[in-house]
């Protein structure tokens, strides 16, 4: 080979692990390759192939209160792998496991010294490989210990309705009226053979189908344990949870700062069992409540939930009433545990005593994967063991990370926890001075220790148009991220589901110079908050595109009213029929046009901004446009832009059908395509009207004076796309107010009646 010949560079790898999620990233500006982590700090290389420091927020969602690789977890790794620490030893004695659950059992009786109620067996203890599988265990041990309720209960009314049935049928007590009525009207002078049968039978139907009621368990609203089959069903985010719904057991949702609801909603899904009781030889019923509910799910910090701390007394409510029925509390500490809120378990900071408990993230020091489940003992079940295993769950390796944790956690008096509090509210102070300047951006500061979430004001009615867009597809959070990440170095992220809510969850080794870094960051993200300026987060998003364009903020609050037109009520009685116009918005100048802050991008900028958002599907639709005829007819007319860059032949078939899917379930029966929408495909549907302006032949349309228009960014001239004013005779006149053969005499004066003027035929 000639010594000047190059090799060709490699190919790119193919990918295929979450593809979808990675073009999400890169629609958020958070596409960014991690390459080592140290203490707060992740380092990734840019473009320019400069390595860049980031200050982690994020901390691994809750895992790393001891920062990324802290020297002792680390070394302690290495001494257990150079030491060939086994891994795979299952079914041999675990030492290390049973160490970590006492130092665990140890610390729950120092936290929950003066709360009531304590096992006098302590706690038993079942390990997992992650939260979400601590969870399910959890979920399994409270049904087998329900099936162990129910399996008790029914062996004792079978036996007190066979001696209650014998009794009646040799005479030596008879039915009492109640108990007749019950049974289905039996006459008081039944033969006693014919009362002890249909006393059987009726009540041995009826208990039946009582005790093989499938369980509920409880959970709050706002509340996350999982996306695992089990755990899913009791996270109450419908995204999450309703695709998988047939694959679990049913959850009842309860807000946490009513309990009187918890009440309600244990009253509502109560079912019965029919027993009996015999006094003076007279036989009567007796209804008994069947353990329906296996268990009750808390967190003690909502963390995915927008990080809302449980009240104590709100707490200690939901902890009463569930001991009256007799229902298990399971305390998920998967996130707040180990330290994190200022004590080892958050719930001991508000006197809430576990049933079960869940730890998991912080166990295993920022490395090792690990999970346990903690259940008092005087509800364990031995043989739960048996029917419940794990591969790695137990292993030596991550139970001997988990004691050098624990030793972190516990040394000079456990000084880590008040550091975590002390960090916490230094965290605290700086963001509550920025709600101060930004009352109008931020609506709250709250959380204990180290996780803490600051909400900004819902976006979803916001003057910028790009703004509203966001919020309105829950891609706030995400968005404002990557400017954060891209502008000022700092990694934050939006709980799962409160997306105007960023999570803030550093080490206990955060520095006052960090701290008020993102305090200065959040004044920036503010600023452009406050002033409507899209401008500044699409130049973050475009990265190199952007550079030559302005770095400061403008104010665009006046470019556009901050509130939805009030819709005027049609004449004409009946349902206003709604038209869905499906467009691209890809070209600059409409872009412009549709949210004035992006007029100091140039064209380049603005097709890299195109370019990264199109993989996030279809923009949220804009306010509804109500278009009147003569005749006092209406039709509201609603935009769904497609984000697909100019160069493209069309927007992707995939985009334009997720636009129609949206269209039909928020009440659109005529869907109008653009040209370019029209091309991706056949979008027809049963019971569906499309429109694409091929029947007016490429005439011009406009609507008569004061008429209604399309917002900006989608029409010029005061003149209406073909496929909008065939959609629009379509809701006034019909699917055959035009026949699409070139024919039709009548179609100005059809027009022309529903306040739509027809004009020549464009030049071709």
């Amino acid at each position: 080979m000639d010594a000047t010949t190059t090799s060709p560079p490699p190919p790119v790898p193919a990918k295929y692990a979450e593809r979808f999620l990675e073009d999400m990233l890169s629609a958020w500006c958070l596409d960014v390759e991690y390459t080592r982590a140290r203490g707060d700090t992740l380092y990734y290389t840019d473009d320019d192939g400069t390595e860049r420091a980031v200050t982690d927020f994020v901390g691994g969602f809750g895992s790393l209160l001891l920062g990324h690789h802290h020297p002792a977890v680390t070394a302690r790794m290495r001494q257990l792998l150079d030491g060939e620490t086994p891994v795979h030893a299952q079914f041999s004695l675990r030492t290390q496991a049973h160490q970590v659950a006492a130092r665990l059992n140890e610390i729950l009786r120092r936290e929950f010294a003066g709360v009531p109620d304590a096992p006098a067996g302590g706690y038993s203890a079942v390990f997992a490989n992650s939260g979400a599988e601590a969870v399910e265990a959890a979920l399994k041990h409270a049904e087998l210990e329900r099936v162990n309720r129910l399996a008790a209960l029914e062996e004792e009314l079978t036996a007190r309705l066979r001696a209650t049935a014998d009794a009646v049928r040799d005479g030596s007590a008879v039915l009492g009226a109640r108990l007749r009525t019950a049974i289905g009207g039996l006459a008081a002078d039944a033969p006693p053979g014919v009362a002890a049968d249909a006393l059987r039978t009726a009540l041995g139907v009826r208990n039946a189908r009582a005790l093989r009621r499938p369980p509920l368990f409880l959970a709050l609203t706002g509340g996350f344990h999982g996306k695992l089959s089990g755990s899913v069903q009791i996270t109450h985010n419908p995204a999450f949870r309703e695709p998988f719904a047939g694959l679990g057991p049913r959850a009842v949702f309860v807000p946490a700062d009513r309990p009187a609801e918890l009440q309600r909603a244990i009253a509502r899904e109560t079912v019965n069992v029919l027993d009996t009781t015999t006094a003076d030889g007279v036989v009567d019923l007796v209804e008994r409540p069947v353990p329906v509910f296996a268990a009750m799910f808390v967190e003690p910090v909502l963390g995915e939930g927008g990080v809302v701390p449980l009240r104590a007394d709100d707490a200690l409510a939901l902890r009463r009433i569930c001991a009256s029925h007799g229902i298990p509390l399971v305390v998920d500490e998967i996130q707040t545990g180990f330290g994190r809120c200022g004590a080892f378990f958050a719930s001991s900071l508000i006197g809430l005593r576990p049933d079960y408990l869940t730890l998991a993230k912080g166990i295993g020091g920022g490395i090792a994967k690990s999970s346990v489940l903690l259940v008092r003992s005087d509800r364990y079940r031995p043989e739960f063991e048996l029917a419940h295993s794990s591969t790695y769950a137990k292993d030596s390796l991550s139970c001997s990370v988990a004691l050098t944790v624990l030793d972190l956690l516990e040394a000079d008096g456990g000084q880590l926890y008040e550091r975590a509090a002390e960090r916490g509210r230094a965290i605290r102070s700086a963001l509550e001075e920025v709600r101060k300047e930004y009352p109008d951006v931020v609506a709250d500061v709250r959380g204990p220790g180290l996780l803490l979430g600051i909400e900004f004001h819902d976006q979803s009615d916001a003057a910028s148009p790009y703004l509203r867009d966001l919020a309105r597809r829950g891609h706030f959070g995400f968005a404002v991220s990557g400017y954060l990440l891209r502008e000022h170095d700092l990694r934050l992220m939006p709980t799962g589901s409160a997306p105007h809510t960023l999570r803030i969850e550093p080490s206990a080794g955060i520095s006052d110079a960090r701290i008020g870094h993102l305090a200065g960051a959040l004044r920036d993200l503010c600023g452009i908050i406050r002033n409507q300026d899209a401008h500044l987060l699409v130049r973050a998003l475009v990265g190199r595109a952007g550079a030559g364009s302005r770095r400061t903020v403008k104010d665009f609050r006046r470019a556009e009213p901050t509130a939805e037109p009030a819709v005027e009520p049609a004449t004409e009685p009946g349902p206003v029929p709604r038209i869905a116009y499906l467009v691209e918005l890809g070209e600059p100048e409409a872009l412009r046009a549709y949210d004035p802050s992006l007029a100091d991008l140039d064209d380049t900028a603005l097709d890299a901004f195109v370019q990264r958002s199109a993989v996030a599907g279809a923009w949220a639709p804009l306010p509804p446009v109500r278009f009147h005829t003569p005749k006092g007819r209406a039709a509201d007319l609603v935009v769904h832009p497609l984000p697909a860059p100019r160069t493209a032949a069309h927007p992707p078939a995939e985009l334009v059908a997720g636009a129609v899917r949206a269209a039909v379930a928020t009440g659109s029966t005529v869907i109008a395509l653009s040209p370019r929408a029209a091309a991706s495909g056949d979008h027809a549907r049963p019971g569906l009207h499309l429109t694409t302006g091929e029947c007016l032949g490429g005439r011009t349309v406009s609507t008569g004076p004061g008429g209604a228009s399309l917002p900006p960014g989608f029409t010029g001239d005061g003149t209406l796309p073909g496929a909008v004013a065939e959609a629009l005779l379509t809701a006034f006149a019909g699917p055959d107010a035009l026949r699409c053969d070139g024919s039709d005499a009548d179609a100005e004066r059809t027009a022309a009646e529903h306040g739509l003027r027809l004009g020549a035929v464009n030049p071709r």
